[in-house]
């Protein structure tokens, strides 16, 4: 006998479910699988992620903010024909089993999706803070002064695995040549998931850390027109390269305001940037 858990009306099923979940905005799958899974329907457990993976691989669902995915123009085209497919199918369904009550919704424990954080903090716990942390004890010990450098590459235009690839390798090719580009004295530090940190002192030199600044995001700019220019995938990539820089004093007294400081640079710096 062939059961309905193993053919592919599990997988339309799921299809219908995942695109009529996400009107309502990004969810995450283990959440809508949690759903749906309280409802103990007859299906196949590996239906659901066979129904997903092809909605994103058919460019109905897209991969969205902190492990969401969200529904696409064309997903919610989809969408529509799914729901007139069904509707002329469930008449002829009810008249077969006959009527029957429509069960209520299970009540499912909502888990709240992760905090989306600034890029500061999703770096908060790592190395650059432990190197900031030992640079304000040395400078406070009489060590030099120095200055946090913080620069993003943002990338889009671009599906997300050739964007990923992008930013990747533009980040891995500014920290392998960081002696040569900026200086035997500056330590660079990946950032988040899309950028670089250096940490360089100044000395008498106050404005090094806007010149470093300047420097690291030529290099973003320099890599990304490279990258398009000579890998015919990424041609049509647009992308947007900002930095900021913050130096040292005693005002600034603990490493998480340094740090904060450098973002608000950051930002203003993309405020700047996209207003020209």
């Amino acid at each position: 006998m062939v059961r309905p858990s193993s053919t592919g009306l599990a997988t339309a099923f799921f299809r219908l479910y995942l695109l009529e979940s996400l009107v309502s905005g990004p969810a995450r799958p283990a959440a809508l699988l949690a759903a749906i899974a309280a409802e103990r329907l007859p299906f196949a457990s590996g239906a659901f992620g066979r129904a997903l993976q092809s909605l994103i691989e058919g460019g109905y669902l897209a991969p969205a903010a902190a492990a969401t995915v969200c529904l696409t123009a064309l997903g919610a085209a989809e969408r529509t024909a799914e729901r007139e497919r069904w509707s002329t199918m469930l008449p002829t369904l009810v008249r077969l089993l006959g009527n029957t009550e429509p069960r209520p919704f299970p009540i499912v424990a909502e888990v709240p999706p992760p905090r989306e954080r600034p890029v500061a903090e999703a770096y908060l716990d790592r190395v650059l803070v432990a190197s900031v942390r030992e640079r304000i004890a040395a400078a406070r010990d009489g060590g030099p002064a120095f200055a946090v450098v913080l620069a993003q590459v943002d990338v889009d235009a671009v599906g997300e695995a050739t964007r990923r690839a992008m930013v990747h390798r533009a980040i891995r090719a500014t920290l392998g040549a960081t002696a040569t580009l900026f200086g035997g004295d500056v330590s660079a530090y990946r950032y988040g998931e899309c950028g670089v940190a250096a940490i360089a002192p100044v000395g008498r030199d106050t404005d090094r850390g806007e010149r470093l600044a300047a420097l690291v995001r030529s290099r973003l700019d320099e890599l990304m027109r490279t990258m398009t220019s000579t890998v015919r995938a990424f041609g049509n990539a647009r992308w947007h390269v900002r930095a900021g820089a913050a130096a040292w004093t005693e005002e600034l007294a603990t490493t998480t305001v340094l740090l904060r400081r450098a973002e608000e640079a950051l930002s203003m710096d993309g405020d700047r940037r996209d207003a020209a």
